[in-house]
């Protein structure tokens, strides 16, 4: 190089990437991995849908359960309430003749079921003359039952005296269940404040994972940017003896890497 024409840090940079077989790898590793770390960063930053959603399950509660009184989880309550429904279905048969009556059954859960959500509104809304009636209503149908299965056996054969205190024990367990389905209905979550937890839960796990993913990302990035400018700086030291030029050409191998297109720029005129 003639004294009247010195070298320019893209001179010297483009010597090194021509020259080092890991130069340009290592420019274009550092700049893939800046691009995925501004990425990573655009979508953990992106909060606001975890925030949404979080904000949308508090208003539901507010209005749904604004006294915080329905503690039980829509999940463990519903599976509460078919073990429930399976012994009143099983106590129902006891009462009504055995389990070959299945459809009667059935359908004397279901109306116990009514009944318990029927008295579970009431219950929820402070009608307290309707939950009486209701618990009442419960009570009769249980002695009706009870009655039922003393009659079991056909006229002109009465029911034995084990008969008898099974379909009582039966009817007093029946109505236990009743009241506990009750019970439950009126303190288990609603499915809608149930669907907004779980959308609520969604978001702000993909919002963690987004967190993590910028970290991983800017770790890789400080990694690749490290062993390019570290390149630069072997270069620099060994085939630079100007120290503005060294710094120069350190500041443009660094905005390089910050460009995200890991091209020098032309010859100067």
């Amino acid at each position: 190089m003639l004294p009247g024409n010195p070298r320019t840090p893209s001179q010297i940079l483009g010597e090194l990437l021509t020259g080092h077989p890991e130069a340009a790898s290592l420019l274009a590793e550092a700049s893939h991995r800046r691009a995925l770390a501004r990425s990573s960063a655009a979508n953990a930053g992106q909060a606001f849908a975890a925030q949404a959603a979080r904000l949308g399950y508090t208003e539901l509660r507010h209005r749904l359960d604004p006294r915080l009184r329905r503690t039980v989880g829509f999940g463990a309550g519903l599976v509460v309430l078919l073990l429930l429904s399976a012994g009143m279905t099983l106590l129902d048969g006891i009462e009504l003749g055995g389990m070959w009556s299945l459809p009667a059954d059935l359908a004397a859960t279901a109306m116990w079921l009514t009944g318990a959500w029927l008295a579970a509104v009431a219950s929820r809304e402070r009608r307290w003359p309707l939950v009486i009636a209701g618990v009442a209503a419960a009570a009769l149908l249980s002695l009706l039952l009870m009655s039922l299965h003393g009659l079991g056996s056909g006229p002109g054969r009465p029911a034995s005296r084990e008969s008898l205190l099974l379909g009582v024990l039966a009817g007093v367990a029946l109505f236990v269940l009743v009241i506990g389905a009750a019970v439950l209905m009126a303190h288990v979550e609603s499915g809608s404040l149930f669907r907004a937890r779980r959308r609520w839960h969604r978001a702000r796990a993909a919002h963690e994972v987004a967190v993590r993913l910028e970290q991983d990302d800017e770790q890789a990035m400080a990694v690749a940017a490290q062993a390019w400018l570290s390149l630069v700086r072997a270069q620099v030291s060994t085939s630079v003896d100007d120290e503005h030029l060294a710094r120069q050409t350190v500041a443009l191998a660094t905005a390089l890497l910050e460009s995200g297109r890991p091209q020098l720029p032309g010859p100067e005129p």
